[in-house]
């Protein structure tokens, strides 16, 4: 049986292994990563244990989109290869997204497989002209309404909050 808790510090070490293993050296240059530099979103960080033992996490990332609009991105979600498809992803994924709506957030994005993101409400998100600041894996990108009214306003270019250059006056 395994156990969800907030993330903590000394985490840290495991969770980058795991996730080399499980993206590769190279998942720093994935496009999702530009949105995932800093501080992860204030306590929307959780570990899964089992017996103790450090073996899955999830992190969500703060981001907006045009006029402003907040939301949060999903990822990275990675669990020990040996123990995956025993529904430790998809409790951590269930967590976060109850913590996310939780602390208000009305928006929630995702890179991922459709099939395994679709049954917790993830819809396609290129429709809604939304657009990642680089390329992805087509039919990829997703998007879930956590607030009634927020999916209305969820257009443009998703970037990291105040990541807009400044103009001198």
């Amino acid at each position: 049986m395994f156990s969800l808790q907030p993330e903590r510090a000394e985490d840290a070490p495991a969770i980058d292994t795991l996730m080399d293993h499980a993206f590769g050296a190279n998942r720093l240059e994935r496009t999702v990563y530009k949105l995932r530099l800093g501080a992860p979103a204030e306590g929307l960080s959780f570990v899964a244990r089992q017996d103790g033992a450090f073996v899955g996490s999830i992190r969500f990332w703060q981001v907006e989109m045009d006029l402003g609009v907040p939301g949060v991105l999903l990822g990275p979600l990675a669990v020990e290869p040996h123990l995956r498809g025993k529904g430790i992803g998809k409790a951590l994924v269930g967590h976060g997204l109850a913590a996310a709506a939780k602390i208000g957030h009305g928006i929630c994005l995702v890179s991922g497989d459709p099939d395994y993101y679709g049954p917790f409400g993830f819809v396609a998100a290129d429709p809604l002209g939304l657009k990642l600041p680089g390329p992805v894996t087509p039919g990829h990108f997703q998007i879930k309404e956590l607030s009634p009214g927020w999916l209305a306003l969820a257009r443009g270019e998703v970037r990291r909050p105040f990541a807009r250059s400044m103009v001198a006056a």
